[in-house]
């Protein structure tokens, strides 16, 4: 089988989805803007997103215990989803800690509420 993909609100990403690497997501765009690999992607994906969409799926962590669910892979793409308002983006999920299993059922959405 092949991992499931779905869409979430981006409206969703700092109140439900946290960033994995930053304590916000003003802190990630901040800390991308500093570095010139980081501000050339962060370039590319504002001028692509708005004709073609985000067409790599942002890979999220979910932890049952504590119902936290993190981007885990895509923070270049949330930032600039969340910055262009983007209303939705493609996701793939696993559960923290099993990073090798990205899973190929639904999103468990109680996880944000």
């Amino acid at each position: 089988m092949s991992p499931w993909t779905g869409r979430m609100k981006t409206a969703l990403l700092g109140r439900h989805v946290h960033p994995a690497e930053f304590s916000t997501w003003e802190g990630a765009r901040r800390y991308h803007e500093r570095y010139w690999r980081d501000r050339e992607t962060l370039e590319h994906l504002r001028a692509t997103i708005p004709e073609r969409g985000i067409e790599e799926p942002l890979l999220l962590g979910v932890r049952e215990r504590d119902k936290f669910v993190f981007v885990y892979e895509g923070h270049h793409r949330a930032v600039i989803a969340l910055e262009l308002g983007v209303p939705f983006f493609p996701f793939r999920w696993f559960w923290d800690p099993d990073v090798r299993d990205v899973q190929e059922v639904a999103f468990p959405w109680r996880m944000v509420g």
